[in-house]
């Protein structure tokens, strides 16, 4: 598989923050009542955007470490810890598949990344870094424009024509998808000795707006308002109509799905 680029985050730290969803509160419960963390216990949000996850489980545990490759995401988190007093999340720019580890983890999650690393490399350097029975949780959630809706089918379709009209399309490589079928991520975590447990899947029902679809698509890797360029506002213009005219009353409700898969060091 041709690896995913290096630089597709690049301008989107601000709406991933605002508008990306939080994992639901749910999904974060079960995650907690399997993995039992304490005060002492230690956790690595890797490929954390803006700490989604590590502000989720900041108060349960004694240290989190949030690392990912884009410095914007690391600001906006860093800038959001001081602003809520959180003192326990160490920020840190570096690759899921270069960060320097010390000590052992209690839990490794991974939200809505895992298929875009060297899946093999990272689990590998993961692996001697978790605690005994401790985990690495894969974290994801569905995206807006999956589903039948009238306006997720307008959504879908305004999308796919943006990406070729701006000549977006290799910002996603080829083929990705099927081969995270041929090889998936529970094989990669079985490869270097994790057990693997049965995954958790909810729904939980979020209504969004105008806005909201459209800033969430300027947090995406692949139609962002890098890749609009100074298209950008006619993009914007053109998604507001194609969504009012599926849906006049500007109500755009969805039952969205969250999961986790997650893998356990055996000893």
């Amino acid at each position: 598989m041709i690896p995913f680029r290096r630089d597709l985050f690049v301008g989107t730290a601000e709406y991933y923050e605002r508008f990306r969803l939080p994992y639901a509160d749910v999904l974060v419960d079960d995650l907690r009542a399997r993995v039992p963390l304490t005060s002492g216990s230690r956790v690595l949000d890797l490929a954390c955007g803006t700490g989604q996850i590590a502000f989720a489980l900041a108060g349960d545990v004694g240290e989190v470490w949030a690392v990912d490759q884009e410095p914007e995401m690391i600001d906006v988190g860093r800038r959001k810890a001081r602003e809520l007093g959180v003192d326990n999340i160490r920020w840190t720019v570096a690759s899921a598949e270069r960060v320097v580890l010390d000590r052992a983890f209690d839990l490794v999650a991974i939200g809505n990344a895992f298929h875009r690393v060297e899946r093999d490399v990272v689990a590998g350097r993961l692996a001697p870094h978790l605690a005994s029975h401790g985990c690495i949780a894969l974290l994801w959630s569905e995206p807006s424009w999956i589903g039948e809706q009238p306006w997720q089918r307008a959504l879908d379709d305004t999308v796919e024509h943006w990406r070729d009209a701006v000549g977006a399309r290799d910002r996603v490589p080829v083929g990705w998808e099927a081969a995270i079928d041929r090889d998936p991520h529970a094989e990669v975590l079985r490869r270097v000795g994790l057990r693997n447990e049965q995954p958790f899947e909810c729904t939980v029902s979020h209504r969004w707006t105008v806005e909201s679809l459209t800033g969430f698509m300027y947090s995406t890797s692949f139609l962002n308002r890098v890749a609009l360029g100074e298209r950008t506002d006619e993009f914007g213009r053109d998604l507001r109509a194609a969504l009012l005219a599926a849906q006049p009353d500007g109500i755009f409700d969805q039952d969205v799905s969250y999961g986790y898969e997650l893998a356990r060091r055996p000893d």
